[in-house]
C-alpha cells in the first residue's frame, strides 16, 4: 500500500521503554487471586507482564503499580492486547488523568544516561 502509514490508536499510549523493571501484580476478576509478576518495560499506556499465566488476549485485567518514588498504590484497568510465551502486553483502559500524569512523571525519571545539552 503505497502513502504514509495511518495511525491506528486512538489512546494515549505513552513510550514504553525495554529494561523498565518493576514489580506488580494482577488479577482477572475481582473474585481472582492476585498474581505477583514483573514488567519487562512499562510506560503509561501499557506494559509488558513477564507470567506464565498468560490470560487469552482480550482479558480484562486489573493491574496493581506501586512506584518506587512513593506509597502510592496504583490501580489500573488494562486488557491483554497480546500474548507470548513468557508473558503478555496489556493497555491501561479508562485511567484517571491524575494518575497518568504521576505515572508519566516517574518514567520521565528514568534514563539510559547522564542527561546532555545539545
Amino acid at each position: 500500500m503505497d502513502g504514509p502509514r495511518h495511525e491506528r490508536r486512538h489512546h494515549f499510549r505513552g513510550k514504553a521503554r525495554a529494561g523498565r523493571v518493576m514489580s506488580v501484580r494482577f488479577r482477572a476478576g475481582a473474585h481472582t487471586a492476585w498474581i505477583a509478576a514483573e514488567t519487562r518495560n512499562i510506560g503509561v499506556g501499557g506494559a509488558f507482564i513477564v507470567t506464565e499465566l498468560v490470560q487469552a488476549v482480550g482479558s480484562p485485567l486489573t493491574v496493581e503499580v506501586r512506584l518506587p518514588t512513593t506509597d502510592q498504590l496504583f490501580t489500573l484497568t488494562s486488557v491483554v492486547r497480546w500474548a507470548a510465551g513468557d508473558g503478555m502486553g496489556v493497555q491501561f483502559v479508562g485511567v484517571d488523568v491524575d494518575v497518568l500524569l504521576e505515572l508519566n512523571d516517574y518514567f520521565a525519571t528514568l534514563t539510559d544516561g547522564p542527561a546532555t545539552d545539545s
